[in-house]
C-alpha cells in the first residue's frame, strides 16, 4: 500500500481548488457576456368575418300581351312574338318558351308557357296566349251589279224653300257614284279579304230609269254579262216597273230571264228583292206593291238556284232613315246598309270555310 506525502497531498488539493475557481470564473464570465431575453409580444386580433351578402329574391317573368294571326294556310303559320322582361334572380337567368317565339302555330288558341331559371337553378313561370285565326277568303272575285238608278247610285238632294204641288218637299237627283252600293260594297269586301283586295271587282251597271221589263234592259244584261265574264251576278232591278201593279208578275219573269242568262254563262245569281218605300216622298211606290213584287221573286229565286239578298227587311226597321226624301232612292246611308247586306250574303255564301 503506497502513502502520498503530506506535501503531494496539499498539492494535489491546491491544484483542484485552481481549477474549481477557474471553473467558477468561466461560468461568471458566460452569464454575463449572453443578451436578456424580450419579452413575448402579446398575439394578433383575429380578423373580422365579413357578413355574407344575401341571395337576390328568385326570378319573376312579366310575359308579352296575347298575340293574334292570321293565314290562309290551313296548317297555321309562323308566329314571333317578344320574349318576356325579367326581374331580379341571380344572373345569369335564362328564359325559355314552349312553344317557341318563330314556331308554327296550329289554328286556334295556343298556350305559351315562358320559364326563367336563375344561376342558383330557381324558377318562375308565366303565360300567354296566341290564336291563329284564317285570312278571310272568298271562293271568286268578279262581281256585276245590274240594276236601275238604285244601282247606279242616284241620291236626292232637297231644294230649299220649294214644295211640289202635292206637298211634298222638292228635291233633285244626282248620280254619286261614290256613294252607289257596288262602290261601297268593292270597299268592305277589301277591307275583309286582305289577301285578295287587288283581285276583287265589283263592276257597276245601273242605269237610271230602265224599266226591268223593256227589251233594251235584256240586251244590255246579255251584253254585260258578256262583255265582263263576271263570277256573280248581283241583280236588283224592278223599281220603275211596279209603279204600275198590273206588272208585277212580268217584272219578276223578267228578273228571272237575266238570272237565266246569267247562270247559262256560268256565272253564279244574287238576286235582291226591293227596299221598302218611305210614305212622306213623291216617288214612293206603294207598300202593297213593293211586297207583292218581292214575294214574286222568292219562285224566281228557287228556280234559278239563286240567293236571295234581303234589302227589304234590312231597310224597313229604319226607313226614313235610309230612304231619301223622294220616298224611293236610298241617301248615303241607306246605300251602305245595302253594300252591308250585300257583304253578310256573300259572306255567308262565298267565303272559304
Amino acid at each position: 500500500m503506497r502513502f502520498m506525502s503530506p506535501v503531494r497531498t496539499a498539492r494535489t488539493r491546491w491544484v483542484l481548488q485552481l481549477l474549481a475557481t477557474a471553473a467558477l470564473v468561466s461560468g461568471l464570465a458566460v452569464g454575463c457576456s449572453s443578451s436578456p431575453t424580450a419579452p413575448t409580444p402579446p398575439p394578433e386580433p383575429p380578423a373580422p368575418i365579413p357578413t355574407p351578402t344575401p341571395d337576390p329574391d328568385p326570378p319573376t317573368l312579366t310575359c308579352p300581351a296575347n298575340a293574334t294571326a292570321s293565314t290562309t294556310a290551313a296548317s297555321g303559320t309562323v308566329v314571333n312574338f317578344t320574349a318576356p322582361t325579367v326581374a331580379a334572380g341571380k344572373e345569369p337567368v335564362t328564359v325559355a318558351c314552349t312553344p317557341a317565339s318563330g314556331s308554327t302555330f296550329p289554328m286556334g288558341a295556343t298556350t305559351v308557357t315562358c320559364t326563367g331559371t336563375d344561376a342558383l337553378n330557381r324558377t318562375n313561370s308565366c303565360s300567354f296566349t296566341v290564336t291563329v285565326s284564317r285570312t278571310p277568303q272568298l271562293t271568286v272575285t268578279k262581281f256585276l251589279a245590274f240594276g236601275d238608278s238604285i244601282t247606279a247610285g242616284e241620291v236626292t238632294f232637297p231644294i230649299a224653300g220649294v214644295s211640289s204641288p202635292r206637298g211634298f218637299p222638292n228635291f233633285t237627283l244626282r248620280l254619286v257614284p261614290s256613294a252607289s252600293y257596288p262602290t261601297v260594297l268593292q270597299g268592305l269586301m277589301s277591307a275583309r279579304y286582305t289577301a285578295q283586295s287587288s283581285s276583287i271587282s265589283v263592276i257597276n251597271e245601273g242605269l237610271s230609269g230602265e224599266m226591268a221589263r223593256s227589251s233594251s234592259a235584256q240586251t244590255r244584261f246579255a251584253q254585260a254579262v258578256g262583255t265582263h265574264r263576271p263570277d256573280v251576278v248581283l241583280l236588283m232591278h224592278g223599281y220603275n216597273d211596279i209603279g204600275d201593279p198590273s206588272v208585277l208578275s212580268a217584272t219578276a219573269t223578267a228578273v228571272a230571264v237575266m238570272a237565266a242568262e246569267a247562270r247559262n254563262r256560268g256565272a253564279r245569281v244574287f238576286i235582291a228583292n226591293l227596299a221598302p218605300s218611305r210614305s212622306s216622298g213623291s216617288n214612293a211606290r206603294p207598300a202593297s206593291s213593293v211586297i207583292g213584287f218581292n214575294e214574286r221573286l222568292l219562285p224566281v229565286i228557287r228556280g234559278e238556284n239563286a240567293t236571295l239578298v234581303d234589302i227589304y227587311s234590312a231597310l224597313l226597321p229604319d226607313v226614313n232613315t235610309y230612304i231619301g226624301i223622294d220616298g224611293l232612292h236610298p241617301n248615303e246611308a241607306g246605300y251602305r246598309k245595302i253594300a252591308e247586306t250585300f257583304l253578310a250574303t256573300i259572306q255567308a255564301t262565298l267565303e272559304v270555310r
